[in-house]
């Protein structure tokens, strides 16, 4: 036997030494099928055993290591002194880990190592054979790209992101930067866009879109541009002609839903049956789902009533104001005389008061009276001098021309790449993958 574990420590470091950064989380650590001891002329099957778990809801890390199998003096060892790597602590519930245990033929042995993902970039390796509770923190090396991408919707634009392998995390920020522009539950087949983004990348997978820098959105056969203006840590963007893209109000007060009564004079009430004006706009939504302040402001009223249900009313300058209703709950700290920004959480979507299902009813004020929000979306919330404007066009028109020449159906090439190398420790070199 003692030659047999000889034999898993060498196999063990060569192993180690060939693991490779860009492996998947669940076939990470490979180690061969099979090996054949030349010293005894038997045949003995080494490896390694993986056995991958994540954390559970207020399991502590004591825990972890218990359920991983590990002697009490290992267990001690690193709660005493892997503090100043690892805060045990805060480990957080869904995280992924590892244990990884000698296997000779169907015998596992203690387990060597744990590896714990912090998230998709950090990881931590505890080495369970060593007395001091040694932790090694480690990073997977991180790839920043500039790229383009484009394409037709089929669908909605989240399927069309999906089917093209375009991280949908984008779909949300186009979304925020036509917010005062474009009605993005209302893009249909046929749609098109073009969109220039800086993204970061871990073993090929998508973790972060730090930039959208362009975009050309082809809407109901209109093309919408949008150009990022970065002025120190605020990005606003402006389109083609160095006009913002930025309303006084937003197109909704939510995300993700649908319009399911305009406004109308003459609407027939679905629970009254009584024909009589709709002075609002009905956004249907999931329950429980967040309701944005349209624009910047003071609330006037927050409260419950027995048809508005539960709602809140904003006062945004002399001319204007807003009222959300139907909330399940009103957010908190939302009271009269409390400023509001502009997308702040004001309540959440329920069906309070006189309402069927799920949504928002949100009502508008011009000069006392009630409109229609949507013939009142044309003011500006910012604006760039003569001087600005003239420097933006100059700057945009190289990215505007690379844009328009790009095919809609084209591949996405990557526009630029460089690597944001880390730290690795020479001690033990052990790949674990991204995590998910």
């Amino acid at each position: 036997m003692t030659k047999v574990l000889t034999l898993f420590i060498c196999l063990f470091v060569t192993i180690q030494n060939s693991w490779a950064n860009d492996l998947p989380f669940h076939d990470l650590f490979s180690a061969p099928k099979g090996a054949e001891s030349s010293e005894t002329n038997m045949p003995f099957w080494i490896g390694i055993n993986k056995d991958y778990n994540k954390v559970k809801s207020h399991q502590a890390f004591k825990d972890v290591l218990r359920n991983s199998h590990c002697s009490a003096a290992t267990m001690e060892a690193i709660q005493k002194n892997c503090g100043h790597t690892f805060n045990i602590g805060k480990i957080s519930a869904g995280a992924e880990y590892c244990v990884l245990s000698p296997k000779v033929n169907d015998s596992i042995f203690p387990p060597s190592f744990l590896i714990y993902n912090e998230d998709k970039i950090n990881y931590v390796v505890f080495d369970l054979n060593d007395a001091t509770g040694k932790a090694t923190r480690y990073a997977r090396p991180v790839v920043i790209e500039d790229k383009i991408a484009a394409g037709i919707v089929e669908g909605s634009i989240w399927e069309t992101f999906d089917k093209n392998n375009i991280n949908p995390d984008i779909a949300s920020q186009l979304s925020d930067i036509f917010a005062y522009t474009l009605n993005f539950f209302k893009v249909k087949k046929g749609d098109k866009f073009k969109i220039m983004y800086t993204e970061k990348l871990v073993n090929g997978e998508s973790i972060e879109i730090m930039d959208v820098k362009a975009v050309l959105f082809n809407y109901g056969g209109k093309e919408y541009y949008a150009f990022a203006n970065k002025n120190g840590n605020k990005t606003d963007y402006y389109d083609e002609e160095g006009k913002s893209l930025k309303m006084k109000f937003l197109m909704a007060p939510v995300k993700y839903s649908r319009i399911s009564s305009k406004y109308n004079t003459h609407r027939l009430h679905p629970v009254t049956g009584v024909v009589k004006g709709h002075f609002g706009t009905d956004f249907a939504a999931s329950q429980g789902t967040p309701i944005f302040a349209t624009a910047s402001g003071v609330v006037e009223e927050a409260k419950f009533g027995v048809y508005n249900g539960n709602y809140v009313k904003i006062k945004h300058d002399k001319v204007y104001e807003t009222q959300y209703l139907h909330m399940c709950r009103i957010a908190k700290g939302i009271r009269p005389g409390r400023k509001v920004s502009q997308g702040e959480v004001i309540g959440y979507v329920g069906s309070t008061g006189l309402a069927t299902g799920p949504h928002v009813c949100y009502r508008f004020w011009k000069n006392k009276k009630q409109v229609d929000p949507f013939r009142e979306m044309g003011a500006k919330a910012s604006f760039m001098s003569k001087a600005e404007q003239d420097a933006f066009i100059a700057n945009i028109r190289p990215v505007k021309a690379e844009l328009d020449a790009f095919d809609y159906t084209a591949a996405h090439p990557v526009l630029d790449t460089f690597m944001v190398k880390m730290p690795m420790d020479k001690d033990l070199i052990v790949a674990v993958e991204k995590g998910k």
